[in-house]
């Protein structure tokens, strides 16, 4: 597709398909192209069903990811302001030791499944640090997290898939809406409490958008962290030259993520929407219909990307696209680098003769993120 057809009309989808690195670029940069595409996500639910998602179209309309300036511009802003480098890099020592802790569980046995007992809780503790919740509360969040994620990225959701979607929406509301109550009466140093400061000193964010944000927060971290672990502790067992390599050197650690985003990355693809008629590549898409920039395909541009196919954890230019672009570049970007660097040099460090356990491995069903059900491996106990 992307040799032949590189802006390419899907009449399933009823989207314009791009997958060439200039051009999702483009789209992910360029003002001709609006990022408010909720109704998107339900033109394809038949009118009974609509009702239904109503509510949780209502909540991800509050999503930065889904605003265009000025309102993502108020509502990054305002994020951005609990999430400093500061913030992100203390958790470090935290993330080392829950890495340790849940290797240390399965040491003995020498065979474990690293997403499940490694890639998929340790979110949920960096999370509940942050928001200062309890283990309890971060289990709920994370089943809520998988609910609002598997309606978004669903190419065709049924009933269930709604239903399930729909009660993510309506325990996040009622969570989230019992948290902030009291972390009003007692602030205290951690994202939500620095959020509602923001808004008391003149951010005019209702409790809507706060609510709608905590939840974006919450689920994007936790989805993009559990597959960026789980996705690049394959891509090394995949390629043990690379992962030899950074068991001898753990410093390449920072390139190694680097580059296991740009060969391996979770953004599936990020989707705009024609401000106006805009031709590329003699293709004109017209004002209104939706153009998929597919990341992954972006990432092995070999007109970007000398030898695109192989791992490299010494490439010299890894300007990927796995983060988005432009300014709705991830703003939990560096966040999930912290943990993944930790992470995988863990597994690396700590878990000789690294081996799948399994010979076949299921992808998770999404149009939004690419990541693994379970990573079954094996390593010298």
């Amino acid at each position: 597709m992307r040799t032949e057809d590189p802006v390419y009309w899907d009449p399933q989808l009823n989207v314009y398909c791009l997958t060439r690195y200039e051009d999702v670029q483009l789209i992910l940069r360029d003002p001709r192209f609006s990022a408010e595409r909720v109704d998107y996500y339900i033109s394809g639910v038949p009118a009974l069903l609509r009702q239904k998602l109503k509510r949780y179209d209502e909540f991800i309309s509050h999503w930065m990811v889904l605003a265009d300036p000025p309102r993502h511009t108020r509502l990054r802003s305002l994020v951005a302001r609990a999430f400093t480098p500061q913030v992100v890099e203390g958790l470090r020592p935290l993330v080392q030791r829950v890495a340790d802790e849940m290797i240390d569980a399965a040491s003995a046995r020498g065979r474990m499944d690293l997403i499940g007992d490694l890639a998929y809780p340790l979110p949920g503790v960096v999370i509940g640090r942050l928001l200062r919740i309890s283990p309890a509360d971060t289990e709920r969040l994370k089943g809520w997290s998988d609910a609002l994620f598997r309606l978004l990225g669903a190419p065709v959701p049924d009933e269930e898939t709604i239903e399930i979607g729909h009660q993510g929406v309506v325990g996040f509301e009622e969570f989230l809406r019992d948290l902030i109550a009291e972390r009003r009466a007692h602030p205290g140093d951690d994202v939500l409490s620095r959020l509602l400061l923001a808004e008391e000193q003149g951010s005019m964010l209702s409790d809507a958008e706060l609510i709608s944000t905590c939840a974006l927060l919450l689920a994007s971290g936790h989805e993009t962290t559990t597959h960026l672990i789980g996705n690049g502790a394959l891509a090394l067992i995949n390629n043990p030259d690379q992962m030899q390599m950074l068991r001898e050197d753990p410093r390449l650690i920072d390139r190694a993520v680097e580059e296991i985003l740009r060969y391996s990355g979770v953004g599936y693809q990020s989707s705009r929407r024609a401000r106006e008629d805009v031709e590329i590549r003699g293709v004109r898409i017209e004002a209104g219909q939706i153009a998929f920039g597919f990341l992954l395909a972006a990432n092995r541009d070999p007109d970007r990307f000398p030898d695109p196919e192989r791992m490299d954890i010494l490439r010299k230019d890894t300007r990927h696209v796995g983060f988005g672009g432009g300014i709705h570049f991830c703003l939990g970007a560096q966040l999930a680098r912290v943990q993944a660097q930790v992470v995988l040099n863990t597994i690396v460090q700590r878990l000789p003769d690294l081996a799948i356990a399994e010979p076949r491995l299921e992808w998770i069903p999404s149009f939004l993120v690419r990541g693994l059900r379970a990573l079954p491996v094996t390593f010298s106990a």
